[in-house]
């Protein structure tokens, strides 16, 4: 080694030179660090900056691009913008079922009166039940399933929401990032590796082409970080298989991304797997007619600012308070997509009837106008949608099925040559974008279209298929166009024969085939003698004990959206019933009417049982009459502890004469008034109501009083027990793991808890049963058959109505019910 390095040969100059060069080097190196540092830093942040600022800038232009597609995601946008006229969607609450061994939450006259229905949200909409906005109702942790019939208002529900977030308005919900999109929108045909591609896919065609290239890496970290809220339109329009695949996707991106938070549209009958998700069913709330009025004042501006702003007001050919008047008159709780259709019609003075098919039938020529045969193409557009079990399709698929019409039955709307040859080709070039221009089929991802609305493809192929009978639509399964159709066709065509065999099915314990046949009656022209057919079954059903009170409240509801005097009358009959749950569905149904001359017998009925006095309090205080409302104020002073508190409960659904006579009642010298008045308060959330509250628990001279005012202060300051909480596993549930112990065992995961779970529903107390059944109807556990049927022929009444709707909620979303007879069990039993 020593050799070696004598070996070498240096050159002096040239490394005494490179010596000093470095030494140059690392000390200017050391006495610079802390500059070149900060340098570092300096252009780190500046890259930083540039990145958050790129993120932002499309932050920005996805918010952007929302709002606008959203403000058009309404019936009546070629008009006005969404802002301009929304109604603030609001949403019913589930039922709450509280641990057993804790004190049960406090119950109002709706809960306690009205079956829970999610896919019939018009009797508790009607009668004031509780309502949260969506911005409340995702705040507890839970994906939520918007459920409602078609025309409820979920879309609106959806865009209004998206614009909410997209402009930050709600301070607790700031950071989230709406991802608004159609179900029809995702490719589940092509998924690739990523899932989340569909939905960046269904999202990109919303956006400009500016910022198409950096939206895919904002929305995975925006999906990745769990800002994202993905709001899914058009869910509830598709087939049961077609559900299963989204639902299928949507367990693949809340693997892959379960921070996101999830709300969709969904069929109330066929939400197929969405609770297993950890989806909450929340119905839509039916608009009142105080959100009615607000509509119609809000429209009419509109109308008379932009529309017909060159008539003045005095040279109008009917006064626009004469408008309004006979609107308001008119039915009090049809959905807000048919009230909508009955304002424009009366404004643009195309009206063609008081029935839903008369205002679809004015809207659809209303927006057709200079465009010919567009009723022969939508009636087969439509037809081909109920068949080919979807309500999106591709441009070549319509232009395809609209050119197949034969010159014979819908064909020879369309226009032949001289020659005899059929000419639909030539017209299907020039329809269908007609059709997209003026609106009522809307573009799609993929080159697809859609219908505007689901009611437009119903109503037409009921036209449609009303001349001949196809017993291919009535062997499909069911789902939301083929029974729209059905419905339609009913309005058309005696469908007794199919009626009676609706009818006649005894092995389903949810009675769906008879709810079915209900769904038509509004449909139905009232001069048909098959009607009366039903009407009179209808009618046995509502007076058979043997049914739940949940399938009857159904049939009723069907009943009073059916609005005339026959039906009036009828509720009238049933008011006279020996059963009292008979008697309690009528005055709903009266009330629902609102239907002065059942007035006398409701007053009458102030005196029935409990369940039958509190429907009579409702009934009279929506009636409204003097003598109604002065019947109810005399209940509050003179009337039963029990009858004193209903009295006061509905007077809270009365803001013109029930909120100054509660607010008179705390004043009355008899603690018997002011207690029963607080129960009536609590159902007010407004500042003055609160504030009476706070003076009474104060300045009272009864503890009593006092006490009843703390309770409901309490209440008030209390997080709204009704919003969807997260799911905690079944094995960690404190009421079932002290189940287990009361037996020696404990509580595993997986099959042991479910296996606990079946015996406390079969073993435990009443309130263990009660909180099995909650459990598994949110859990969707649909294997504990016979478990839940044992309770829903057992003879506890409140544990059967919760049976009852334990089996529609797992039948709505998808389990197979299994007929009682197989497990010895039937109507006879009850």
């Amino acid at each position: 080694m020593i050799n070696l390095f004598r070996s070498l040969n240096f050159e002096r100059l040239s490394f005494w030179i490179g010596f000093a060069a470095a030494t140059v080097f690392w000390w200017l190196f050391l006495a610079l660090r802390p500059y070149l540092k900060r340098s570092f830093i300096t252009i780190k942040d500046s890259l930083r900056s540039t990145k958050q600022g790129l993120q932002s800038n499309i932050a920005a232009r996805h918010r952007a691009a929302t709002i606008e597609h959203a403000q058009g995601n309404h019936l009546a946008c070629a008009l006005f913008a969404l802002d301009e006229i929304l109604i603030p969607p609001r949403l019913l609450t589930q039922p709450v079922f509280t641990e057993p061994g804790k004190e049960p939450p406090y119950e109002d006259i709706i809960t306690r009166t009205i079956p829970y229905m999610p896919d019939r949200p018009e009797l508790a909409s009607a009668y004031g039940a509780h309502t949260i906005s969506l911005a409340d109702a995702i705040q507890g942790g839970s994906h939520i399933a918007l459920v409602g019939p078609p025309g409820s208002g979920k879309s609106v529900a959806l865009a209004h929401f998206a614009c909410e977030l997209a402009r930050q308005e709600n301070e607790q919900l700031k950071d989230f990032v709406p991802v608004l999109i159609h179900a029809a929108d995702l490719n589940l045909l092509e998924i690739s590796d990523e899932t989340l591609d569909a939905v960046i896919q269904a999202v990109s065609h919303q956006g400009s082409a500016l910022s198409a290239a950096r939206l895919p890496n904002f929305l995975r970290t925006t999906f990745e970080t769990g800002q994202a809220a993905l709001l899914l339109d058009g869910l509830d329009e598709m087939d049961a298989n077609s559900i299963a695949d989204v639902v299928d996707y949507l367990r693949s991106l809340l693997s892959d991304y379960p921070l996101v938070k999830v709300v969709t549209a969904a069929n109330p009958k066929h939400y197929g797997g969405l609770t297993d998700l950890g989806f909450v069913p929340l119905p839509m709330a039916i608009w009142g007619p105080r959100q009615q009025a607000q509509f119609v004042q809000q429209w009419g501006g509109l109308w008379f600012r932009y529309i017909d702003d060159d008539t003045p007001e005095d040279d109008r050919f009917v006064h626009p308070l004469l408008l309004n008047g006979w609107l308001l008159n008119r039915a009090s709780a049809v959905s807000p997509f048919e009230f909508t259709l009955h304002v424009w019609a009366v404004y643009a003075g195309d009206v063609r009837g008081p029935n839903l098919s008369d205002a679809l039938e004015a809207y659809i020529r209303r927006m057709t106008v200079g465009i010919s045969k567009t009723e022969a193409a939508l009636e087969r557009l439509s037809t081909q949608a109920v068949f080919a079990r979807r309500l999106s399709f591709t441009k070549s698929q319509a232009n395809q099925w609209i050119a197949e019409i034969e010159p014979e039955g819908i064909g020879d709307k369309f226009a032949q040559s001289e020659d005899g040859e059929f000419s639909g080709e030539i017209t299907v070039q020039r329809i269908l974008p007609e059709l997209e221009e003026c609106g009522l089929l809307v573009k799609r991802t993929h080159e697809r279209l859609g219908f505007v609305h689901s009611l437009i493809p119903g109503h037409m192929a009921g036209l449609a298929l009303s001349t001949a009978l196809n017993e291919n639509l009535y062997s499909q399964p069911p789902w939301l166009l083929r029974d729209l159709t059905i419905q339609f066709i009913a309005s058309q065509r005696d469908l007794s024969e199919q009626a009676s065999q609706l009818l006649a099915q005894t092995d389903d314990p949810l009675y769906r085939g008879a709810i079915f046949v209900s769904e038509w009656l509004p449909h139905i022209p009232l001069a048909s003698a098959w009607r009366k057919l039903i009407l009179s079954k209808l009618s046995t059903l509502l007076n058979d004990e043997a049914l739940p009170l949940g399938a009857r409240a159904r049939l009723l509801t069907s009943l009073a959206n059916t609005r005339d005097t026959d039906i009036s009358a009828l509720f009238r009959h049933l008011l006279k019933s020996s059963s009292v749950h008979v008697r309690q569905l009528a005055a709903l149904g009266s009330g629902y009417h609102r239907d002065t001359q059942a007035v006398e017998q409701l007053v009458q009925q102030l005196d029935d049982q409990p369940s039958a006095s509190r429907a009579a309090c409702l009934a009279l205080v929506n009636i409204g009459t003097q003598p109604a409302l002065e019947a109810i104020a005399s209940a509050l002073l003179q009337g039963n502890e029990d009858l004193r508190h209903a009295a006061a409960e509905a007077f809270a659904n009365h803001p013109e004469e029930g909120y100054p006579t509660l607010r008179e009642a705390t004043s009355i010298d008899d603690l018997l008034v002011r207690r029963a008045a607080i129960s009536g308060l609590r159902r007010i959330h407004e500042d003055w109501a609160i504030q009476i509250l706070e003076e009474l628990q104060i300045e009272d001279a009864q503890w009593v009083v006092k006490n009843a005012a703390a309770q409901a202060i309490e209440d008030y300051n209390r997080p709204d027990m009704y919003i969807p909480q997260t799911q905690i596993p079944l094995a960690d549930l404190p009421w079932l793991i002290s189940f287990a112990a009361e037996r020696g065992v404990g509580v595993s995961p997986g099959e042991p808890a479910r296996q606990m779970l079946k015996q406390a529903l079969e073993l435990g107390t009443e309130e263990q049963q009660m909180a099995a059944l909650f459990e598994i109807q949110r859990r969707d556990i649909a294997e504990i058959f016979p478990g839940i049927f044992n309770q829903y022929f057992g003879s506890d009444i409140e544990l059967r109505e919760i049976a009852y709707n334990t089996i529609w909620l797992l039948a709505a979303n998808g389990n197979e019910i299994p007929s009682p007879t197989q497990f010895g069990m039937g109507k006879s039993q009850k």
